[in-house]
């Protein structure tokens, strides 16, 4: 009998899901129901992800774009375990991955677990998470510290079981009744609703603990390469959406929470990711006059990239060959 339900939503694009599912089954030995919430998806994909995973997976299609809140959400109230993994679709799992996070709660009496998360295979995106705040002129300022971001990884470390203040939403064990009790999934917000759920569980005295021994990793694209994403793409990073959700997050604790102006500015290079030509022409040929102009602005820098290569080495005089 299962005993943990592993929940895959959408989080910006289609064309991940396949690989994600795939690395779950191979993954993952322990008895689990796969349940998979979207919305929007072509006919096309529905059909192709039904042929390939068959009876392996329930699929919840909803007729349109929700925000990753929602589809946790739905997820949650079709959970009839006492544990869920709430995951994004481009998260990809590590052998062994779901038995540690499932010991760590019960060790702990935890209400959330989260994973080492890697940004590839030896990079670490975030090893559990601390929130900063600071103050002006009696005012909050709160900055997300992703712990030992973009150090090594490789064949385990020394990195032991601790709390932590939030948990990225790429990959989540919680107490599934605890938080449908609590709506630790503000819907009301398009992002940074990991540091929200984590005020929420703080707040209602519930642990949060990070699990070193479980590992896994997703994928970010330099740019969008596949048409179907980029519907996706542009509803989950849409500013105006995501502005809104921050003021409302400021009101709902009186916290600014755009890290001194940071965030305003990834958020633009969050959306660079879908090119000029693509956002006029949402199809293959709106990629492909994108790619085009990214490959001559890639010629054009090239004595600059030379010079500066030639410069290093002769500064450097081979120190660190060999």
């Amino acid at each position: 009998m299962a005993e943990c339900t592993i929940v895959v939503v959408l989080r910006d694009r289609f064309s991940t899901t396949t690989r994600c599912l795939e690395s779950l089954i191979r993954n993952t030995s322990e008895a689990y129901e796969l349940l998979v919430v979207m919305g929007g998806v072509p006919e096309r994909l529905r059909k192709n992800w039904s042929t390939r995973f068959g009876d392996r997976v329930r699929w919840l299609f909803e007729p349109k774009f929700l925000n990753p809140s929602e589809y946790r959400n739905i997820g949650l109230r079709e959970t009839r375990t006492r544990l869920a993994v709430l995951m994004d679709n481009d998260v990809y799992v590590h052998p062994g991955w779901l038995e540690p996070l499932i010991q760590c709660q019960a060790e702990t009496g935890a209400a959330m677990v989260v994973p080492i998360v890697l940004d590839t295979e030896h990079e670490i995106h975030t090893a559990g998470n601390s929130l900063f705040v600071t103050y002006r002129n009696g005012k909050a300022y709160g900055c997300k510290e992703l712990r030992y971001g973009s150090q090594s990884y490789f064949e385990g470390c020394n990195l032991r079981r601790e709390k932590t203040d939030y948990g990225e939403l790429h990959c989540q064990l919680v107490v599934a009744e605890t938080a449908r009790t609590l709506g630790v999934y503000d819907e009301k917000l398009r992002e940074v609703a990991e540091v929200d759920s984590g005020l929420i569980w703080a707040n209602a005295g519930s642990e949060m603990w990070f699990e070193p021994k479980s590992v896994v990793s997703f994928h970010y694209p330099t740019r969008i390469s596949h048409a179907e994403d980029i519907p996706p793409f542009l509803f989950k990073w849409d500013t105006r959406a995501i502005v809104e959700g921050y003021r409302y997050f400021e009101n709902k604790w009186q916290m600014d929470i755009t890290e001194a102006g940071k965030w305003p500015e990834y958020l633009v290079f969050l959306n660079s990711r879908v090119g000029l030509f693509a956002r006029m022409f949402p199809n293959a040929f709106g990629i492909c006059l994108d790619r085009a102009c990214q490959e001559l602005r890639g010629v054009l820098a090239l004595p600059v990239k030379l010079l500066r290569s030639l410069r290093a080495h002769i500064l450097q005089r081979g120190a660190w060959d060999g």
